[in-house]
């Protein structure tokens, strides 16, 4: 999975900012602790290998750096999951695009109705990170969960 970062190459009210292209999967180990923010829009479901990507965000990101993962917002028990009307559509996107684009790259196909708890397990389990250092807000943005994660800080 391609990941595109838009980093700070220089600092201050000048700052100059440049993108970097790699594997969010497999990121390089010169990128250990250099970025001070992450944010993963609507994809870490999509990702052939999430847990992978998971222990890089952690591994990447500063001692005092954050990391705003957005992802839809569903329940992992699919009995509780299907008693909201808009599940029909959000389980069909999800069959036939984001299922699909993972297991096309040999991947685990977690989909857009991975949930909530599934995505804090493997946050924890996976990326490292403990409980105090997530926080997950479902009520900002309509059918979205905002995980906002801090290295070793918490919040």
């Amino acid at each position: 999975a391609v990941v595109s970062c838009l980093c700070s190459v220089s600092s201050g009210i000048n700052a100059e900012y440049g993108y970097i292209v790699g594997d969010f999967c497999n990121m390089p180990a010169d990128w250990n602790g250099t970025f001070d923010y992450l944010m993963i829009f609507d994809c870490m479901h999509d990702l052939p290998h999430p847990a992978e990507a998971m222990k890089g965000l952690r591994r990447v990101i500063k001692e005092d750096g954050i990391v705003t993962m957005v992802d839809i917002n569903t329940s992992s028990d699919m009995v509780k999951e299907t008693q909201n009307p808009v599940s029909a559509a959000l389980y069909n996107i999800s069959l036939h695009h984001c299922m699909s684009v993972s297991l096309a790259m040999e991947g685990v196909g977690l989909g857009a109705c991975w949930g909530v708890e599934r995505a804090l397990d493997m946050l924890k389990e996976h990326g490292g990170w403990e409980e105090g250092e997530i926080k997950v807000d479902t009520e900002s943005i309509v059918r979205h969960a905002v995980y906002v994660l801090t290295k070793g800080k918490g919040l």
